[in-house]
């Protein structure tokens, strides 16, 4: 469930769930709640002592005791989180939306098809926003021209009405943020005793929705080239009416998504935006 703060929105299960772990179900809350956890078991406590002294018949102070100290025992089992955020660096310019006109593709000629590869990328209004733009997400890659791990995600969502919408934004679950939140658990190990971290990381995404025409080249490059196979990555830019390739940030990368909006679920990033 959502829980809409002002202008943010709060998942709740970030903060309260349930987890079946055999053979029982586990609590898992934030550690934001554990003052009321630990009030709510001195409670119980004070009211088991309390009822101690309190005349019942025999049957109903054993059935109390008996559900007080379940209560208190599922209370002390409860697991709790705490949070570690990871913030992406955001750029040092300003964002210009209007700058990401359409998209951009160059293919190899038939006679080098099996030698070259396709070409595909964001076209940008001016050629000086376009390096800017690019070698911030190239830092995504730690500014390498081979994207092996696919830390740059791309990704196509097919609309309901005859558009697409491509999604730029760095992979979640890059090998080196684990490092980092590995790094985090060592260091706070002792403060932290007995709980569980939640990763978190806050990060961009870029997008922008096309019409989708017959004579698109969007068409030619998801049928020429496979979601699974090495092609070049690079930015566009206007030059007399022209989308001009500049091949010197080009980054080689070998896999992307294809997908109907329809067939996105909540855990995918391209479902909370269009």
């Amino acid at each position: 469930m959502i829980i809409k703060v002002g202008n943010w929105e709060v998942d709740s299960t970030t903060l309260f769930r349930v987890e079946w772990r055999k053979p029982f179900p586990k609590i898992i809350l934030h550690e934001k709640f554990e003052t009321k956890v630990k009030w709510t078991l001195r409670v119980l406590t004070f009211v088991g002592v309390g009822t101690s002294v309190i005349s019942l018949p025999p049957l109903y102070s054993l059935l109390l005791s008996i559900g007080l100290l379940l209560f208190e025992q599922f209370l002390e089992r409860i697991l709790f989180e705490y949070t570690v955020f990871i913030v992406q660096p955001f750029p040092d310019f300003e964002i210009d939306y209007e700058q990401w006109l359409t998209n951009g593709y160059l293919f190899p000629n038939s006679a080098y098809k099996d030698e070259l590869l396709n070409h595909f990328g964001p076209v940008y209004m001016t050629k000086e926003y376009a390096i800017k733009l690019f070698t911030y997400l190239k830092s995504w890659n730690l500014d390498n021209a081979d994207d092996n791990d696919n830390n740059i995600c791309l990704s196509f969502v097919l609309e309901n009405d005859n558009s697409y919408t491509t999604y730029l934004y760095a992979n979640p679950d890059r090998k080196w943020l684990d490092t980092m939140f590995d790094e985090y658990i060592e260091k706070s190990k002792y403060e932290k005793y007995g709980k569980q971290q939640q990763s978190l990381v806050m990060q961009m995404i870029h997008w922008k929705n096309l019409e989708l025409f017959d004579t698109s080249l969007f068409l030619k490059f998801i049928n020429d080239q496979k979601t699974k196979g090495e092609y070049y990555f690079l930015p566009f830019y206007i030059d007399n009416g022209q989308p001009i390739p500049i091949e010197d940030l080009k980054i080689c990368k070998y896999e992307y998504q294809l997908i109907k909006r329809d067939k996105l679920t909540k855990n995918d990033i391209e479902y909370h935006y269009k």
